[in-house]
């Protein structure tokens, strides 16, 4: 279910940091967290699953033993 919304306590479980940690990296931080959904008129941290998966794919390093 790629179009599914995750909160910030659902996204901190995706990553391994807790709620507060995220907030403090989205102010001093942008890239440190994935893309967030900006819905007009509130104020909610949401983020779509599908977004978190590239953004998680998007920082894989391999190593140069992977290549051989």
């Amino acid at each position: 279910m790629n179009n599914a919304l995750l909160d910030l306590n659902e996204l901190g479980a995706v990553l391994g940091r807790s709620p507060e940690t995220i907030k403090k990296d989205m102010k001093r931080n942008r890239l440190a967290v994935p893309p967030r959904l900006h819905i007009p008129g509130t104020r909610l941290l949401r983020w779509r699953k599908i977004d978190v998966d590239h953004w998680l794919a998007s920082h894989v390093e391999s190593r140069q033993g992977d290549l051989e």
